[in-house]
Parts: C-alpha cells; sequence; structure tokens
C-alpha cells in the first residue's frame, strides 16, 4: 500500500467531515480514525479485520488478542514499517500514550476530547508520550 500522488487533498477531505464527530468505539476510535486516514491516502484499508468486530474498550482488547497480534502496536509492526518518531513524516501513523494518531509534523490529530468539544484534537509533537510511529509508505 503506497500514497496516491494526490494523498494530502485525500487525507484533507477525509478529516474535515470528522472535526467534530463524537469518540465511538469500533466506528470513530484512534484505530479505525487512523486506518480511515490511511485508506484515503492509500485506497487500501489496512485494518478491515477489525471493523464491525467491537463497541467496547475490552472488545477492542479481544479483537487485538483474537484477530490482531495481542496489542495495538504489535498489531502495527506487522501492517507497517516502524520507524523513529522523531523522523516521523506528516502522514505517518503516531502513537502517543497509546493513543493512536495521524503525523501533521509538529503535531499529530487523534480522535479526543478538548474541554466541552470531541472529535479531532492536535497534539504537539514536544507532550508526546513514549511515541511509536509508522511510515505509510509512498509510491515507487
Amino acid at each position: 500500500m503506497h500514497r496516491k500522488p494526490d494523498w494530502e487533498a485525500r487525507l484533507a477531505a477525509y478529516l474535515d467531515p470528522l472535526r467534530l464527530r463524537a469518540f465511538a468505539w469500533g466506528r470513530h476510535d484512534c484505530c479505525t480514525f487512523a486506518a480511515g486516514a490511511v485508506e484515503a491516502m492509500t485506497g487500501v484499508d489496512p485494518m478491515p479485520e477489525f471493523r464491525g468486530h467491537y463497541t467496547t474498550a475490552r472488545g477492542s482488547v479481544r479483537a487485538l488478542r483474537r484477530i490482531g497480534r495481542g496489542t495495538l502496536a504489535a498489531t502495527l509492526d506487522a501492517k507497517f514499517e516502524s520507524v523513529e518518531p522523531s523522523l516521523a513524516q506528516r502522514g505517518d501513523i503516531i502513537m502517543s500514550s497509546g493513543l493512536l494518531g495521524i503525523c501533521f509534523g509538529a503535531f499529530l490529530i487523534a480522535v479526543g476530547r478538548e474541554g466541552e468539544r470531541e472529535g479531532l484534537i492536535r497534539i504537539d509533537r514536544p507532550v508526546w508520550v513514549e511515541p511509536r510511529a509508522w511510515r505509510v509508505q509512498y509510491g515507487s
């Protein structure tokens, strides 16, 4: 799976309607959000086996054990090339404090809450906690 030449426009079109969409396990959580972003950029859903298989936090853990590689990080390691978080580029997948998002250079975009507002949030790079990163490949 490789980014399409117009991946930036595709990613922007994917993000726009999600800006104020509330978190929902299995429909709009960190895993489905990041997978949707990758699908927008590449045309390939990297996590189709998880869709429709959980609706709670406990269900997501069970799905990772049953369908994935046991943890979200191990599942991503099996699907993407791991990169040093300091080398993450726009469009790469980032995990900070166990939360998945998409790198936007100096920050990541993720599903979350800021005050009373739910939707997409921005987490600045200097405050990423125990970050991990995975490359979404460019076209050959």
